[in-house]
């Protein structure tokens, strides 16, 4: 499946009254890669727009007032229909599509022109690329510099929920849904095996579940994008904070090496909090008196010969024997015997796992890493305080010196903070896992309102006799999402991996 663009053709497009750019050299063949190099104000968002609109077909309903953004500044006969076409080659059969737009009456059509077909009035792809232009993947399909910037940023999911839609991940989630419509269809069909009153009382309680938890969804996702957008805010007002500090030379170079210090400091915090979290799996080196315990413990489990020689796997064999290894007949009652009294002993496998762990009992030996360690982070703690009041010193002589402006800006900066911080906030009650907060349940939180659409699913299968559907219905379920949650871990590190290969020859020391 390959899609190349061949060429772009506008008319009567605001400013352009008539442009073709093509992409293919001069034997037709496409280019690897195009540049497209515009001035501000000159077509480069509007091609972007025109693009998305014709492949995802949302042109189609678009308001009145929207297609007349497109028309030029002074309409006339000639120019009162505009028109942008894109020429693609889809596995090497070549296609046109065309965006007509009526600016007199304020309507949009689509038009393809199919190798075989001539032109038909709809928008058409060949079979294999049927069902892939959708709204979410054209969005991230045609890339502008705003979503790009998303993509790179870490606090955001946009990158993986590209791949999602790139590499047709979503797809799973219908399947999931259809297996859950099955599942219903077959509770509807059997009906109740006992009141028909109380069966109805369950479905009305699962479906509202199962709203809350859509709404709650919903809601997370609002708050996602709520964020973001307050952290775009944030960053323009810190880029525009940044030009009025670059006026005051020595208190910017300031600011610029207590940021360098606080970003190398939380560096190393992040390096110590994980080398503390690795030495805590051993916890003999938590103290000495913990270890010497340890030890002890080794050495009685020596003492009593643990664990056994013998091992229940023998008794079990010994019993399916015609005699026994002192010469005597085994007979039922003999057997019985042996098989109970098996139960006394390890098996092979137990034995060896109690030999793992007293061997490591054993090899115990404390040392002081895990405290070196632990100061270590409390020092770097506190030069966190210091480099944190030095940059709020900073400021505070930044922004006097920047006079009002400066000011206003900082206040904006500190209420968009605020903003971003409690969007953090809901975002994680929403989320939380948290089993002791009473506050929690199945209205404002995800993961309870998922535990209650599971338990309400639980009571109507069992109320329908359909616990065997449910329960396969529930292995398909985990299985889909394993495959879908590896597939995604699979894919980011492929593309990872490819592209810190292609960067490698430009940038080499400065991996994704």
């Amino acid at each position: 499946m390959k899609m190349s663009i061949l060429k772009k053709e506008y008319k009567n497009i605001r400013k352009i009254d008539k442009l073709e750019l093509s992409f293919c050299d001069q034997n037709g063949k496409p280019y690897k890669t195009s540049f497209v190099m515009m001035a501000n104000g000159t077509g480069k968002t509007t091609t972007i727009t025109l693009l998305k609109a014709l492949f995802d077909g949302t042109a189609l309903n678009w308001k009145p007032s929207e297609v007349k953004k497109y028309a030029p500044q002074k309409l006339d006969e000639s120019s009162n229909q505009g028109e942008f076409a894109v020429t693609v080659m889809l596995d090497n059969k070549q296609y046109k599509y065309f965006l007509e737009l009526d600016y007199a009456n304020g309507k949009a059509t689509i038009d393809t022109l199919c190798p075989t077909r001539g032109r038909e009035n709809l928008l058409h792809f060949p079979e294999a690329f049927k069902g892939i232009f959708t709204h979410e993947f054209v969005r991230r399909f045609v890339l502008d510099g705003e979503q790009a910037e998303k993509s790179m940023d870490s606090s955001s999911n946009e990158a993986e929920e590209m791949i999602k839609n790139l590499y047709k991940l979503d797809e799973f989630d219908k399947i999931l849904a259809s297996n859950q419509k099955i599942l219903s269809e077959l509770q509807s069909a059997i009906g109740s095996c006992g009141s028909e009153g109380s069966l109805s009382n369950l479905r009305t309680r699962r479906k509202n579940a199962e709203e809350a938890h859509s709404r709650l969804n919903k809601q997370v996702k609002k708050l996602r994008e709520e964020l973001e957008a307050k952290q775009k805010q944030k960053n323009e007002k810190e880029l525009l904070r940044d030009k009025i500090d670059r006026k005051f030379e020595s208190l910017n170079k300031e600011k610029g090496d207590i940021q360098r210090q606080l970003s190398e400091n939380k560096k190393e915090m992040d390096s110590t909090i994980t080398e503390i979290l690795i030495l805590t799996k051993s916890p003999y080196l938590i103290n000495q008196k913990l270890c010497d315990r340890m030890v002890e413990l080794g050495n009685s489990m020596t003492k009593l010969k643990l664990p056994k020689a013998s091992s229940k796997d023998f008794f079990v064999e010994l019993a399916s024997s015609a005699e026994c290894v002192c010469g005597r007949c085994i007979g039922a009652a003999e057997k019985n015997a042996i098989l109970k009294n098996s139960e006394k002993y390890l098996g092979n496998d137990q034995q060896a796992v109690l030999n793992t762990i007293k061997s490591s009992l054993l090899n115990c030996t404390f040392d002081d890493r895990l405290s070196q360690s632990f100061d270590k982070l409390h020092d770097l703690t506190e030069r966190e305080n210091v480099l944190n009041n030095n940059r709020m010193s900073n400021e505070e002589r930044l922004t006097a010196a920047g006079g009002e402006e400066a000011e206003e800006l900082k206040k904006q900066i500190d209420d968009l903070n605020q903003d971003i911080g409690a969007y953090q906030n809901d975002i994680e009650r929403i989320e939380s896992k948290d089993e002791d907060d009473d506050t929690l349940d199945s209205k404002n939180n995800l993961y309870r309102a998922k535990r209650e659409v599971d338990r309400l699913e639980a009571e109507i299968a069992k109320a329908t006799q359909t616990n065997e559907a449910l329960h396969k219905k529930k292995m398909v379920d985990e299985l889909v999402s394993s495959i879908k949650q590896q597939s995604t871990s699979e894919l980011k590190k492929q593309i990872i991996r490819k592209s810190n290969e292609k960067l490698k020859k430009v940038i080499t020391d400065d991996n994704i």
